[in-house]
């Protein structure tokens, strides 16, 4: 079944795509954005050769398909990782 996927996702929900997508096993939106303002090859943002957020009210928003190609083509990213006890 092919599910119809929104043009574009906030940090809210972009993090609840990737857990439902399987690329992540838990990720919070301030997860999210710290990966926004850490990584280096993060493909959104003002800089000359990112693609621009688009502005939704107070929302930035992504383009689904590029966010979703960096989390499918990059290292894993999200979540703490397993539990060690």
């Amino acid at each position: 079944m092919n599910k119809k996927l929104p043009p574009f996702v906030t940090f809210t929900s972009g993090a609840q795509l990737l857990i439902d997508e399987g690329l992540v096993e838990s990720i919070t939106p301030d997860g999210l954005r710290y990966i926004a303002r850490t990584a280096e090859d993060w493909p959104f943002g003002d800089a000359p050769g990112k693609r621009p957020y688009v502005q939704v009210g107070n929302a930035r928003t992504m383009e689904t398909s590029a966010f979703l190609a960096y989390f499918k083509e990059g290292p894993p990213r999200g979540g703490r990782g397993p539990n060690r006890q």
